[in-house]
């Protein structure tokens, strides 16, 4: 008894001539297998060409060491409280700026790497600011100032800013701050050549270019030049908690400091950019090919009926094994 090893189908070939409505009909069904899925991947999707892009990275934060933080409060001046503030910074420029205001404080700063990658994870921001008998503080706020950087798809560099604050009605002996830097696009990142350094020109307190202004140095003003750009990265305060003050001196008949204490967590994060022209082919070619498989079978299936059924005019011819070029065909 013969078992079947292998098998391989034949064919049914239909030819017309060159100017027949035939020849004509299957031109036309080959025009509209290319052409219609291009137009229906055109119109179904949002953008057939790509326009932006996405990707996940994790921005390389490094601290600047500029720090520019006030204290606000009341002073006990012969029974009466009254209104004061304290500045603290770690730039001499912008410290010449405050006269009895300016307070000496102790900051410190810690970068902490988790994964070992290169990459910090955390900043931990600790400003210790000594206070004076008979000093309420109410209100606290603190700017620093790092430098961004993208490396992977986009390529930026450019500084960024932090801010923490917080206000309340009971007097205060520390702030505890915990949140997230994250960045913020209202335009794309581009993803071709060298670094890009777009703020370059218009840097964030930065007395290096020219002399500092008092102007400058205001937290409202730096905060309105900072939301004019395009791309930032902004400090989500997750957490805040705020001790109060005991209010009476210690054992040693010091009144106790003021504690300011910020966490700065840099998670992955969606980057925007505009993608390169291969890129655009490459997802642009998908998309057609994805509806172009379907249109094909259907026009396949559509063209099979019609020549089958001799819709038009053509000639069939059914090959046989002994047609096939190098085969030699054996009666089982």
């Amino acid at each position: 008894m013969a078992v079947e090893v292998y098998h391989e189908p034949l064919c049914r070939r239909y030819y017309a001539s060159r100017c027949s409505c035939a020849y004509f009909f299957f031109l036309l069904i080959a025009l509209v297998g290319l052409i219609l899925p291009f137009f229906l991947a055109y119109t179904n999707v949002p953008s057939f060409w790509l326009k932006t892009h996405t990707y996940r990275e994790q921005p390389s934060i490094t601290f600047q060491h500029k720090v520019l933080g006030t204290l606000q409060g009341t002073k006990q001046i012969r029974g009466i409280d009254r209104q004061m503030q304290i500045v603290f910074s770690s730039m001499t420029d912008v410290e010449n700026l405050y006269g009895p205001e300016l307070r000496v404080c102790n900051l410190q700063n810690i970068e902490l790497d988790f994964n070992r990658d290169g990459v910090t994870d955390e900043f931990h921001f600790t400003a210790l600011c000594p206070l004076a008998k008979g000093e309420t503080i109410l209100g606290a706020s603190v700017a620093t100032f790092f430098r961004t950087k993208l490396s992977s798809r986009a390529r930026v560099d450019f500084d960024s800013l932090a801010i923490a604050e917080h206000r309340d009605g009971m007097g205060g002996g520390s702030l505890f701050v915990d949140g997230d830097y994250i960045l913020k696009q209202k335009w794309p990142f581009r993803a071709k050549g060298g670094y890009y350094l777009p703020y370059k020109r218009f840097p964030l307190l930065d007395p290096s270019d020219h002399k500092i202004k008092l102007q400058e140095t205001l937290l409202p003003n730096i905060i309105f030049g900072y939301r004019n750009r395009n791309n930032t990265l902004d400090y989500v305060q997750q957490y805040k908690v705020w001790t109060p003050s005991p209010g009476v001196p210690d054992n040693h008949g010091a009144y106790a400091n003021f504690n300011l204490t910020m966490v700065l967590r840099v998670p992955q994060q969606d980057v925007l950019y505009t993608p390169t022209a291969s890129e655009v082919l490459k997802d642009a070619w998908l998309k057609y090919l994805a509806i172009f498989v379907v249109v094909k079978y259907l026009l396949e299936f559509f063209a099979s009926f019609v020549a089958y059924n001799q819709l038009v005019d053509t000639t069939m011819r059914v090959e046989t094994p002994h047609e096939r070029e190098g085969v030699k065909a054996t009666s089982l």
